[in-house]
């Protein structure tokens, strides 16, 4: 609660004064002698007052009020019942509604008892031949204090909804947001693996031709032929990620982004031939039948596939060769690229590229890459370091896609 009263309380304990205390001023100032007249009215206007904090200090409030209205009793005689008397029923229901719930039915059943009390004891009720019994009275005052109170008990409850709402409106929101937040991440994590996996292996390959272009002219055009086709894929495929940046607010690439497909598993003889095309040994094992993959697995197995290979044609020992498994199982499909050494190497010892040995430049991202593709698709991913390094990547099988035969054999 708010320790300055608002402006809407303030006005509506201004109306409540202006409507009750100047009768309560000519009824007193009228009927009884000056000095209690004048007692009277100043308990009423702190009565007014108090009313003003029913909400921002409710319990003070409340309290000072009850006190004021039981000075009034006190000084009142038969003439008690004063308008201005009423603020206290106004302040039980401020009490209950956004005080103590107990507070102003106790309070109203005490300040009922005192009045009937005071009423039945006063000598010129007792001497006056009108008026209600004590008891209709005190019947007629409970009555009064109980709809007070469940008047109080309907507004906290009002309260409790609305602000039940509220919270579930915010909770919701907020909940959004963190969607919202984390689609934006796991997008922009994906685009990353996507530009990585594309740039990286073309300019690999575009390197490693430009050495062959280098070291024997004679088959720089063969080179340079496979840079051209290189570089198209990739502009290929960077066009492709460029369009799902722009893509419409309903998720819906615009242009030609619906016609550039993802790469799969048929893609990865053409792969290997640009690897052997940039000199290095490659070979292909397949063995079983093959199984249905979804294409977030396949996606995942041919990118796995692709970063190896190009980690391997970076960093592998002179004269050594790659093997490329691929082990079609009824869980899904077993891949492994390994490095084998040659004899001269036999023995040598070379850790497996990755983030915390990487340079600074950014190399062993991709590592970091295929794990969050490999388990993105519900898969497993294990790099081995040895006399050369390995990697070994499971992915499950999906009834949403095709089987996929690779044929890739040197």
């Amino acid at each position: 609660m708010s320790v300055r009263p608002a402006r809407g309380d303030v006005l509506v304990a201004t109306a409540a004064a202006l409507a009750l205390l100047p009768a309560t001023c000519v009824v007193a100032l009228g009927s009884l002698p000056a000095a209690r007249a004048w007692a009277l009215v100043a308990l009423a206007a702190l009565a007014h007052a108090a009313f003003v904090a029913r909400r921002s200090a409710t319990v003070l409030s409340h309290v000072l009020v009850a006190l004021a209205v039981a000075g009034m009793l006190a000084v009142s005689g038969l003439y008690f019942l004063l308008p201005s008397a009423l603020v206290f029923l106004l302040s039980v229901y401020a009490c209950t509604a956004w005080g103590p719930r107990p507070l102003g039915l106790v309070t109203g059943v005490v300040g009922t008892a005192a009045t009937v009390l005071r009423y039945r004891g006063d000598p010129s009720v007792a001497a006056s031949p009108v008026g209600p019994s004590p008891w209709l009275l005190g019947v007629l005052l409970v009555a009064l204090v109980l709809v007070a109170w469940a008047a109080g008990l309907l507004r906290r409850s009002q309260e409790q909804v609305r602000r039940e709402a509220l919270a579930g409106r915010e909770r919701a929101e907020a909940e959004r947001e963190e969607r919202a937040e984390r689609a934006v991440l796991a997008e922009r994590a994906r685009i990353a693996r996507e530009m990585h996996d594309v740039v990286a292996h073309s300019l690999s390959v575009v390197v490693a031709q430009a050495r062959v272009g280098r070291a024997d002219p004679a088959r720089a055009a063969q080179a340079l032929a496979v840079v051209e086709e290189t570089g198209r894929e990739a502009l290929r495929d960077m066009r492709g990620i460029v369009h799902v940046l722009r893509a419409e607010p309903t998720g819906t690439p615009v242009g030609a982004a619906a016609a550039v497909p993802m790469p799969t598993l048929r893609d990865v003889p053409d792969l290997v031939d640009r690897v052997r095309g940039a000199g290095r040994a490659v070979r292909v094992v397949e063995s079983g039948a093959p199984v249905p993959l979804g294409p977030t697995a396949e996606l995942a197995a041919f990118r796995t596939v692709q970063e190896a290979l190009t980690n391997s044609a970076r960093h592998a020992m002179p004269g050594s060769s790659t093997v490329v498994t691929l082990a079609w199982r009824d869980a899904g499909l077993h891949v492994e690229v390994a490095d084998v050494p040659s004899s001269d190497d036999a023995g040598a010892t070379r850790p497996a590229p990755g983030p915390d040995s990487a340079p600074a430049s950014g190399a062993g991202l991709g590592l970091v890459g295929m794990r969050e593709r490999i388990e993105a698709a519900g898969g497993t991913l294990e790099i081995r370091a040895g006399d050369a390094w390995t990697v070994a990547a499971t992915v499950p099988t999906s009834n949403l896609a095709s089987p996929r035969h690779v044929d890739g054999g040197p």
